[in-house]
């Protein structure tokens, strides 16, 4: 039987904890290793957990392991939840959302039958008022590259949380940062690793909505910030070895992206990258970006213009 190391970091989550740790550890499936990272939350989160631990699922202590660390963000308490998974393949919930009861079961099952690197399955995206359903396109192996392009391009979903992936593929990837599309950052290099890709048609996750203390509540030019430098931190790190790196072949959206951010919303980034600025201005127009033609050439110009701006 496929063993599972399921990952929960948990940081301000005091009014959703109880519904995700609920969901988890009801899960049907019997062979998941159960990994809670405290990422040095200062509210009542872990005590409320702790407190559901004891009430109601005492007898799975053995296979729960509570992890406590400063402060850091949701990229390094998953690393960290990584660094104790023993399990055949990971699976990341986030803790203000919750989980279908048969989630595991239905991955590990579709995992065996088909021997995937990774399996990912449809979710419902929860609102106050209403659910949505999101389905994921059938990528295969063979089509691995036009889904990492998607993830940039917002054509595919870059979500972690729906990526049943083979513990091993986790194996030297990169950390990003920053709390902003660290998910395109990782994804995209275990997409990148796999021999293999498997859609199960099924919506196993809700994602949550209405947190009002989520990440893309905060203000736009953080976000768009704080993405950029994830990109950015991403791409120097494969830089001086491009060939036959996760980044090969994307090196124009992610400079395009960083630098049309810096343009709009945070002049900070060219001098904080001193690269970015020609690395960007050498590349040609091209349709099929995030960066449209229309901003391409605005951006064109402005990267020509006095090399000295504020």
């Amino acid at each position: 039987m496929i063993r599972v190391s399921l990952i929960v970091p948990i940081y301000g989550v005091e009014p959703y904890i109880g519904k995700c740790a609920d969901s988890v550890l009801s899960q049907t499936y019997p062979y998941i290793q159960f990994i809670f990272v405290n990422d040095g939350t200062r509210d009542r989160s872990m005590d409320i957990l702790r407190e559901l631990v004891d009430r109601k699922y005492a007898a799975l202590k053995e296979r729960i392991i509570f992890v406590d660390k400063e402060n850091e963000g949701l990229p390094y308490a998953r690393a960290t939840g990584l660094a104790y998974a023993d399990g055949d393949y990971v699976m990341h919930v986030d803790s203000d959302d919750w989980l279908e009861p048969d989630a595991v079961a239905s991955l590990a099952a579709e995992a065996e039958r088909t021997g995937a690197d990774i399996v990912f399955h449809d979710f419902w995206k929860e609102y106050a008022t209403r659910s949505k359903l999101d389905r994921e396109k059938d990528y295969m192996a063979s089509t691995k590259m036009q889904y990492i392009k998607g993830l940039y391009t917002y054509a595919a979903y870059g979500y972690l949380w729906n990526k049943f992936a083979r513990r091993s593929l986790y194996d030297g990837v990169f950390v990003p940062k920053y709390n902003m599309h660290e998910d395109i950052v990782t994804a995209s290099q275990l997409i990148f690793k796999a021999s293999s890709l498997v859609h199960l048609a099924k919506p196993l996750y809700h994602y949550r909505r209405d947190n009002p203390s989520a990440t893309t509540r905060t203000g736009l030019r953080t976000r768009r910030g704080k993405s950029a430098r994830n990109f950015l931190d991403y791409y120097e790190h494969f830089r001086p070895h491009l060939s036959g790196s996760p980044v090969e072949g994307f090196t124009d959206e992610i400079l395009l992206r960083a630098a049309w951010i810096g343009f709009t919303l945070d002049r900070s980034l060219f001098a904080e990258r001193p690269y970015l600025r020609e690395e960007a201005r050498a590349l040609r127009i091209r349709r099929g970006c995030f960066v449209s033609v229309p901003q391409q050439l605005i951006l064109k110009l402005f990267l020509s213009a006095d090399r000295h701006f504020k």
